[in-house]
Formats: C-alpha cells, sequence, structure tokens
C-alpha cells in the first residue's frame, strides 16, 4: 500500500471513529435526560395524589388555603386554569427545560375553584385538582 494511501485510511478510520464516539454520546446523554423527565414525572404524580387524596371536591377554598398554610406550602392566585372560567390557587413543584424558544415551563398543582371568574370567595368550592404546566419567558 502506497503512503498516501494509508493516510487516506488513517483520516477515513479516525474520522469515522469520531463520528461514532461523538453519536453514541449524544445517544446516551438523550437517554439520561428522557429518564430524568420521567422520574420527575413520577414524582409529580406523587405530589398531586398527596393533594387529591387530602383534598377533596366540595372543599371550600378557605379549606383548601388553611390546609396549604398548616403544611407551610406557598401558593399565588391565578384567574384561569386551561379553558375554565374559574379562578384557581397554584403551588409551584417543579420546572421543566423548554424548546428553544422559551426558557422553560414551570410545573404547578393547580386548585380550581367553583364560581365566577377570578372570584376569591372563601367558600368557592373545590373542583378539580391538577398538575399545570405554565411556559416562562417565551417568545
Amino acid at each position: 500500500m502506497k503512503r498516501g494511501q494509508a493516510v487516506a485510511v488513517f483520516v477515513v478510520c479516525a474520522v469515522l471513529a469520531f463520528t461514532g464516539g461523538w453519536y453514541f454520546e449524544q445517544h446516551y446523554e438523550e437517554e439520561k435526560d428522557e429518564l430524568a423527565v420521567s422520574q420527575r414525572q413520577l414524582i409529580y404524580e406523587s405530589i398531586l395524589h398527596s393533594y387529591s387524596s387530602a383534598l377533596t371536591n366540595g372543599m371550600t377554598r378557605e379549606q383548601v388555603e388553611d390546609y396549604l398554610r398548616k403544611r407551610g406550602v406557598g401558593f399565588g392566585k391565578i384567574c384561569c386554569l386551561a379553558q375554565g372560567e374559574t379562578s384557581a390557587d397554584i403551588t409551584k413543584i417543579g420546572y421543566e427545560r423548554g424548546p428553544w424558544y422559551c426558557n422553560g415551563y414551570e410545573v404547578y398543582v393547580g386548585f380550581e375553584f367553583t364560581g365566577p371568574l377570578a372570584s376569591e370567595d372563601p367558600a368557592a368550592n373545590l373542583k378539580k385538582v391538577s398538575i399545570v404546566s405554565l411556559p416562562d419567558d417565551c417568545l
């Protein structure tokens, strides 16, 4: 084999080895990220289950907020969740990376109440407890 051919074979082998190593490293990182996401989802579902078990539909907003305060859980009020026109309380439970056009998504447990839009009536009844993801700083 001539010297030029040996160099060409060496270069091709080096490029293939580098490309293969890069591909497997990327694939491994993607699998690791997917596993981490699924583990966080299980945690979110567990937190939702604990709230759903303790806070049943029909409880008043005052009872729900007292429950959260007694456990030192911070919460905020939001006008609407999903497509409903009911008021809600939310408590943050996590953060997920977003696509290139968003910084990410804040993950909350949302407590929806019956009543008119943005009502803060302490007697409003709990209608639904769910996981809610809200975009954070999107284009």
